[in-house]
């Protein structure tokens, strides 16, 4: 019970982190806000400060920054349209810059040495064993520092593993600096042909350790921000596709359940987690999606080209259908959530 609590607090911290990422640049930004407000459902607690109505409902997930004018017309000079241009897209992926954040702080608190000797193990290789399949004159060389791998960014040794997963043969185009110096290498085999000591194949690539200062503490932090948010990318492209089912997703109630069930294990491993949500709420609200922020920045980027606001009452209705479509996403998917703890 004490990791539910503690999943849902979290889960909530999030939303409230997002809300306010919009409400602080609406206030500083002159624009009026209505009404701040935590949860969903039944309002618990209300109160009005300085022209705001602050409430807090019941249900532990969802939030919203109400600012006058947003989808409506309105003649108050502190109305959301009359702000500039740039100050609007601001208020906007406020939200998202705010997720992103605190899932970086979080990252940057957590984030411990991977290496024997207390540093961090990264994507240039101290050691190719001369029996590798990786060997040889168009091959990989000690001191290479791997950058893709058919095309995949590599960012942290971590992704060197999920760049060969993505493989569908066992050669691959690596792109390496070497000598200071980018060099494609067309064709190299990434084999595990090396029987180690535990009988286990290996290819044969070790990959070299740098001291644990901060600066390079700062420089993993944000690499492994970038890999979550690549990792949503992915997600997404999978979906598209149709390689996952959008019975697989999961909504509030499933992700409170891993959240839990992550808290029981480990405080690190659940903290990973957390910021893993914050960057994924970060880049699902800036898809181009109508009632997201990134729907709302879309209309944005429509009124920069054509030098006049799309009127506000027709942006009003194409944000309510996808308010609708949405909440009916989430009705699915919660549905599916609860079925699969029944099971």
């Amino acid at each position: 019970m004490l990791q539910i609590i503690l999943a849902v607090l979290a889960f909530g911290m999030l939303v409230i982190v997002h809300e306010f990422g919009h409400f602080i640049t609406a206030k500083r930004g002159g624009v009026q806000v209505n009404e701040f407000w935590i949860g969903m459902g039944p309002t618990l607690l209300k109160k009005e400060y300085h022209g705001t109505l602050y409430s807090l409902k019941l249900l532990p997930f969802g939030g919203a920054c109400v600012m006058e004018g947003e989808d409506s017309e309105s003649e108050s000079q502190r109305a959301f349209g009359k702000a500039s241009l740039p100050r609007r897209m601001l208020i906007v992926v406020a939200g998202a810059l705010m997720n992103f954040a605190v899932g970086f702080l979080i990252i940057l608190a957590v984030m411990q040495p991977n290496g024997l000797n207390g540093g961090y193990v990264v994507s240039t290789l101290e050691q190719v064993d001369p029996r590798s399949s990786a060997a040889g004159a168009q091959g990989l060389q000690a001191g290479d520092e791997i950058l893709k791998v058919d095309g995949y960014r590599i960012l942290l040794r971590s992704d060197f593993e999920v760049a060969l997963a993505r493989g569908t043969d066992t050669n691959y185009e690596v792109v390496v600096r070497r000598d200071g110096k980018r060099l494609t290498l067309p064709d190299v085999r990434l084999e595990p042909t090396i029987e180690g000591e535990n009988g286990r194949k290996m290819i044969g690539l070790t990959f070299a350790e740098q001291p644990g200062g901060f600066g390079m503490r700062l420089r993993m932090a944000a690499c492994t921000a970038v890999d979550y948010a690549r990792m949503v990318w992915s997600s997404l492209g999978m979906l598209v596709s149709g390689q996952v089912g959008i019975d697989q997703l999961s909504g509030p109630v499933g992700v409170a359940g891993v959240m839990a069930t992550t808290a029981s294990y480990s405080i690190t491993a659940f903290l990973q987690l957390v910021a893993f949500i914050s960057v994924n709420l970060g880049v699902m609200n800036l898809l181009p999606l109508p009632a997201l922020d990134g729907g709302r920045l879309v209309f944005l980027l429509i009124e920069a080209v054509r030098r006049k606001p799309v009127p506000p009452k027709y942006e009003g209705y194409v944000h309510a259908v996808g308010l609708i479509l949405l909440l009916a996403l989430m009705v699915y998917v919660t549905g599916q959530d609860i079925l699969r703890l029944l099971h």
